[in-house]
């Protein structure tokens, strides 16, 4: 009986191997990329104040960027801004790029 129970065992193991290297020959790395931040959004949100904290600068002036249309955050189910890694990483490249812009004139 345990000897058909490990039989049976490694049959399934063998099976998810050839679902996996299916999928692997389906998906190529840009994919694979696209899968993983996706996975990676959803672990951490971040409100509008911590946002603020995390970029340096007044809360206000982050919501008066979202007003101006500068800024575009996700909404949580009350409707207010969050913000994911990958969305503070975005305003901090459109904030350095506009610094770049100023000094350059």
């Amino acid at each position: 009986m345990a000897e058909a129970a490990k039989r049976h065992l490694e049959k399934l193991l063998n099976k998810k191997k050839e679902r996996e290297e299916q999928v692997n020959q389906i998906l190529d790395e840009p994919d694979k990329r696209i899968i993983r931040r996706a996975e990676k959004r959803k672990l951490k949100r971040y409100n509008l104040s911590q946002a603020a904290k995390i970029l340096d600068v007044p809360r206000q002036s982050l919501y008066y960027w979202i007003r101006k249309g500068w800024v575009k955050p996700r909404r949580d189910y009350r409707s207010y801004p969050v913000f994911t890694v990958f969305d503070i990483e975005k305003i901090i490249k459109w904030r350095n790029t506009i610094k770049l812009a100023r000094t350059e004139c």
